[in-house]
């Protein structure tokens, strides 16, 4: 492991200024996302009682970001990336202290709630494309899958720190507290780009901006394995990372604990994620992506299915960490293999393909919610965990057979 560091250290990471601008800036934002979701998802659960009100909050952000995406990522693609960036990382900050602000008023707080949630959608849609095509075009060809595997590895990593803050800010500050804070650390992270735009040569789409809309969606859709890829992450997405949305619910009614302990899940994930992407810098051969994302998936589905059979704090922490291994590499890998089959000028489109198969995830998110008030969270861990095995292995089947 400390070859492997050293190694990304000497070729990428601190060689590239591009590269390593980029992910500081990266970073900020994570940071505070991270926070956001800590806070936003524990408020709205011990004002309701409800895990459907809670998912619901999820379910907003994914409507949401699905229906913007398309022209979130291609606007990014069009006027500049990292300008993108630096506008929506500033009006969040605003945004998040006004909700701060009413959250500390007590008004009208599961409508502000949910308006914070949909705000969140739009800045992921226009955020997570622009960083994304960014970062691609930062590296030479020969680094791209290094390149979003660092990527990947810092969200997850940022998590830990995130999770750790946004938790103690919550228990030793307030809740209001540590969503200032979640926006100040956006700010800084537009603040950071900014300052360091000099340093990047954007590619940008000079086409026109509806066209390139269609031609990023047809390039991803029209490919059978990028769209098989990307329907199979639509069913993950329902059914594998619902599981992140029940954290405040899983720590409330199966371990019957308090945000502390919210925060230990949440930061144990982030651990899992940070490991489970060290685990895939070995991977070189981009053509085993849906091999690698059907293994990935089973076991997802076997550690959701655990959780709902353990009210052991140890077991769930360990078991959370593989959740935030699967999770983070699930992701690295269609990542990944999304941008190497996609054109410069055209990536940050392309990625709001894959945001309206993650869109179907707000399906799951109602779906489950309605079965955990109606049935039992338990009952609906299990049923999820052993509809996302069968999924795999019909994932498997279908590619093995195209081959």
């Amino acid at each position: 492991m400390f070859f492997l560091n050293s190694k990304i250290k000497n070729n990428l990471l601190f060689s590239n200024k591009k590269f390593q601008s980029l992910m500081s800036g990266f970073f900020f934002f994570i940071c505070s996302e991270w926070i956001e979701r800590l806070c936003l998802s524990w408020l709205i659960l011990k004002s309701t009682n409800s895990i459907l009100a809670t998912l619901i909050s999820f379910a907003i952000t994914q409507i949401v970001q699905t229906i913007f995406s398309p022209f979130t990522a291609a606007a990014a693609d069009k006027f500049g990336r990292n300008k993108i960036i630096i506008i929506v990382g500033i009006t969040r900050f605003f945004v998040l202290c006004l909700f701060a602000y009413l959250v500390f008023q007590n008004q009208n707080f599961l409508l502000l709630a949910y308006l914070a949630s949909g705000m969140t959608g739009i800045t992921r849609a226009f955020i997570v494309p622009a960083i994304q095509g960014s970062v691609i075009n930062s590296v030479n060809e020969n680094e791209k899958i290094t390149a979003m595997l660092i990527y990947s590895m810092i969200m997850r990593f940022t998590g830990v720190i995130g999770s750790l803050l946004g938790g103690a800010f919550s228990i030793f500050f307030g809740i209001e507290q540590a969503i200032l804070l979640s926006g100040f650390f956006g700010l800084i992270g537009s603040i950071n780009l900014l300052l360091k735009s000099s340093e990047f040569n954007e590619v940008k789409n000079k086409g026109n901006y509806l066209k390139n809309i269609k031609d990023g969606l047809r390039i991803v859709f029209g490919n059978f394995y990028t769209r098989n890829l990307l329907l199979f992450a639509g069913v993950v997405e329902i059914f594998g990372f619902s599981i992140l949305s029940l954290l405040s619910s899983i720590t409330k009614f199966i371990l019957d604990a308090e945000i502390g302990i919210l925060t230990i899940l949440q930061t144990s994930i982030s651990i899992g994620g940070f490991l489970g992407i060290l685990a895939l810098f070995k991977w070189k051969d981009i053509d085993k992506a849906h091999s690698i994302a059907t293994i990935i998936a089973l076991i997802f589905g076997i550690s959701i299915i655990l959780i709902a059979l353990t009210t052991n704090l140890i077991v769930a922490i360990l078991i959370m960490a593989i959740v935030g291994a699967c999770g983070a590499s699930f992701d690295a890998v269609q990542w990944t293999y999304l941008q190497k089959n996609v054109p410069s000028n055209l990536r940050s489109t392309a990625v709001s393909a894959w945001f309206i198969t993650l869109g179907l995830g707000w399906t799951g998110h109602l779906l489950i919610g309605y079965s955990s008030d109606k049935f039992g969270l338990n009952f609906s861990m299990l049923t999820t965990g052993t509809i996302l095995l069968i999924s795999s292995i019909f994932f498997f089947i279908i590619n093995f057979k195209n081959k």
